[in-house]
């Protein structure tokens, strides 16, 4: 979250850490540990966890965890290619942000990088929405 509030190219744009809790919509954010779905109709995973050992005998692990976040841009306005190519623009500067500082200031080894994402669109009766869900792994050894 911090290393998103902090991205100069998304200023304005509001980062939420999960669901939000208000009924307010609005028009730019970034969920960390939330697929931006709407209520009710997302399946609420935040994170996926893995575990494996490094190596026999030394009592270490090596673990992944995979955070889902969304980028979520929304208008009034029913033009699609606007909102869309917001998204994707928002969604740069969260990749760019992530490989600016792939260690989260955490200490080695951890590695965090982009993995996958979707654009979802739809127009409800308030305006076009588009929604990216995307994941970031997180690589280090415990």
């Amino acid at each position: 979250m911090a290393l998103f509030q902090a991205a100069p190219a998304l200023n304005g744009v509001k980062v939420v850490d999960g669901p939000l809790v208000t009924g307010n919509p609005l028009h730019e954010v970034i969920f960390v540990g939330y697929d931006g779905s709407r209520q009710g109709e997302g399946d609420g995973e935040a994170v996926d966890l893995r575990q494996e050992w490094a190596s026999i005998g030394q009592k270490a692990k090596d673990e992944t965890f995979t955070v889902t976040c969304a980028v979520v841009v929304w208008s009034g306005s029913t033009k699609v290619r606007p909102i869309r190519e917001r998204a994707f623009a928002l969604l740069a500067a969260v990749e760019d942000a992530l490989r600016a500082d792939p260690s989260l200031g955490l200490p080695p080894p951890t590695i965090v990088a982009f993995v996958s994402g979707s654009l979802f669109q739809e127009q409800p009766d308030t305006g076009m929405q588009a929604r990216i869900p995307f994941r970031i792994a997180v690589q280090t050894r415990i």
